[in-house]
């Protein structure tokens, strides 16, 4: 059985890290997205869940605040742990300073730290030109990740690659979207990752020819995409639902 969060919905005005504001609206931005994986505290899970609640109701009138999409890992080795992402920002948004933020940290340490036992942040670059995502999410409830790692010294031939795997994936109306992410900071060195929207888990199948056929086929087989990466398949994330 999957136990599901049904608290935390997909515009969550929250900022775990504080000092958080968001762009000006007829700014242009740069794809920038701040991920945050949470560890609860064991037997907090539920506290954490209700006290980031109150938390997010509190903070969304603040001006310059972030929203966040909260999602809960179903697989893999961060099975039970929690995704906050908010994105579509610039670099620049990360800079700017509130009168409000000081009251913001001593509420976050006092109420929502303790149900939290660690932290890791990470940012990430959307690689728009190299992706095919939905202009419509209805439907979709599930996310695969993988994590791939170029090699060192291969970066430019695997943008190469990439653009190919692209072009072939839309030439041949591949059945499922998918989005390439650059790890700006964060993670480990050279790292992509790979997203996936999934309609439920039945979505996880996916078409025939799968992904890495066409891209295996596209790079010239097995040997010529190993000299580029290393994917490495981490779990699947599950967008949680609003609480209204």
């Amino acid at each position: 059985m999957i136990n599901t969060i049904k608290l935390i919905g997909l515009t969550l005005a929250v900022s775990l890290f504080l000092i958080i504001p968001a762009q000006a609206e007829d700014e242009e931005n740069d794809s920038i997205a701040q991920l945050i994986l949470i560890t609860p505290t064991a037997g907090h899970e539920q506290a954490l869940i209700e006290a980031i609640t109150k938390y997010h109701h509190w903070v969304a009138g603040k001006e310059g605040h972030f929203e966040y999409s909260w999602y809960e890992i179903l697989t893999g080795p961060d099975t039970g742990k929690y995704i906050a992402r908010s994105g579509g920002h610039n670099w620049s948004d990360f800079d700017a300073e509130y009168d409000w933020q000081e009251e913001a940290e001593q509420m976050f340490q006092a109420n929502v730290a303790p149900h939290i036992d660690s932290i890791q942040t990470s940012m990430n670059k959307d690689m728009d030109e190299f992706s095919h995502w939905p202009e419509d999410f209805e439907g979709y409830t599930h996310f695969s990740v993988e994590n791939w790692y170029v090699k060192g010294g291969q970066y430019g031939n695997f943008r190469r690659g990439l653009k190919k795997i692209t072009d072939a994936l839309k030439a041949a109306s591949y059945g499922s979207y998918f989005s390439f992410v650059s790890v700006e900071s964060g993670g480990r060195g050279n790292q992509i990752n790979l997203v996936s929207p999934k309609k439920g888990w039945s979505g996880m199948q996916g078409p025939d020819p799968s992904f890495l056929d066409i891209m295996t086929e596209t790079l010239g087989g097995k040997e010529e995409l190993n000299n580029g990466s290393s994917p490495d398949r981490v779990g699947n994330f599950h967008l949680t639902t609003p609480s209204g």
